[in-house]
């Protein structure tokens, strides 16, 4: 899920791009289920992480990895840890 506010992120990105670039640095990562997570930005920076992750390292992984994006001034992780079936 990606925003399409033209507004400007802190400065930076408009929301969208910025939504985009956050979404393009989880793929990088070498788990599937963080390569899996959306991302939305607000017109303030804020960026939330949506998603389901089978455990709290990697939770904490995709919030590292996004943190330090220009423009990011807040990062809400929303995603779920749920156990494998």
């Amino acid at each position: 899920m990606i925003s399409y506010s033209p507004t400007d992120c802190s400065g930076s990105l408009p929301t969208y791009e910025l939504a985009r670039a956050a979404e393009a640095r989880l793929r990088t990562t070498p788990y599937l289920a963080i390569q899996r997570i959306a991302c939305e930005c607000d017109h303030r920076g804020v960026l939330f992480l949506r998603g389901r992750l089978p455990n709290f390292y990697q939770k904490q992984i995709a919030q590292e990895a996004v943190a330090r994006l220009p423009g990011v001034s807040q990062v809400i992780n929303e995603t779920e840890v749920v156990s494998p079936a």
